[in-house]
């Protein structure tokens, strides 16, 4: 009576599968680089631990039994999930496929981040990205419970130890104003210039606000507040509105010069820098890495090319 001996193994299935293939243990063997002794023992301890019978002799071929066709339908249904397995391996490998969770601060994920993704994107077509438009602090937090891959935010003084963070750039705030204000005569706008000015302000959390109300306390610069924004997107289409002056990102400035405003380099500059977060203790993927490269790059050639254009427009 045939008994059942625990699970198949691997090399019992392949060597199944292999005289399902060629008919006979002879060349089974030859495929499978083995003996021929060895295919038959492999054989037989498989048909044991089944319980049926899977071939039987005709003619010195070996005919499979309707159960041993059933098996073989399941055998290859594995291998075909095995080939997919290895697929998917290789497409990481080649970038060809991924997922990435990415999310960024207004000021950067409604400005310059949609192009970059784009182009990463044209190169690397089968890579699903998603995008999430969020204050720094939550992206720092959600980085520190490893709810995000990458995040861009402005960096924050306290250090949070569950996160990475690598420097992506600096971005010195500009003065932007209506076209035709009295400042557009200025080549760079100080902070004494804004006293009695009407302004439009971002709101009180943003840390940028916090520097310019503490530097515009000690100079005495006494602004007249008539708006405050959350958005710096929000602030420059009110500044092009005629609704007063603003002290805003260079970055959303620059996406938006097309509008009836102008834009001055500001003094002295407010240490506003942007960086990439990732979370600690993690091990990123190889797409991550390519797509922060690619980032960093893309983000510091473009940033070049802001500040020569920001500086082109205060010199006259």
């Amino acid at each position: 009576m045939i008994q059942k001996d625990g699970e198949f193994t691997p090399r019992e299935i392949e060597a199944f599968a292999a005289v399902m293939t060629h008919g006979t243990t002879t060349k089974a063997a030859d495929a499978l680089n083995i003996t021929q002794p060895a295919v038959s023992k492999m054989l037989f301890q498989l048909t044991s631990k089944a319980g049926f019978p899977l071939f039987r002799n005709h003619r010195q071929r070996l005919i499979p039994t309707p159960e041993a066709h059933m098996l073989y339908a399941e055998v290859q249904r594995v291998f075909e999930s095995v080939r997919g397995i290895s697929t998917a391996a290789r497409e990481i490998k080649e970038l060809r496929s991924g997922r990435l969770n990415v999310s960024a601060l207004p000021a950067f994920g409604l400005t310059l981040l949609p192009s970059i993704v784009a182009s990463f994107n044209e190169e690397y077509p089968d890579v699903a990205i998603s995008l999430d438009i969020r204050s720094s602090s939550t992206i720092i937090q959600r980085a520190s419970r490893n709810q995000l891959d990458i995040g861009v935010a402005a960096e924050v003084n306290d250090e949070t130890p569950s996160v990475v963070r690598r420097t992506l750039t600096a971005t010195p705030p500009v003065c932007i104003m209506p076209k035709g204000h009295p400042l557009s005569r200025l080549s760079v706008v100080q902070a004494d210039d804004l006293d009695g000015l009407d302004f439009v302000s971002l709101a009180t959390g943003d840390p940028m606000r916090r520097q310019l109300d503490a530097l515009c306390e000690e100079r005495g610069a006494r602004r007249t507040m008539k708006v405050e924004a959350a958005l710096s997107a929000t602030c420059v289409k009110l500044v092009a509105s005629g609704v007063g002056v603003a002290v805003v990102d260079r970055l959303s400035a620059w996406m938006a010069r097309d509008l009836p405003i102008e834009i001055r380099d500001f003094r002295p500059q407010l240490n506003v820098n942007l960086s990439v977060y990732r979370p600690w203790g993690t091990i990123a993927s190889s797409v991550a890495d390519t797509f922060i490269e690619h980032l960093i790059q893309s983000t510091r050639d473009y940033m070049n090319d802001v500040d020569r254009g920001i500086k082109a427009l205060g010199d006259f």
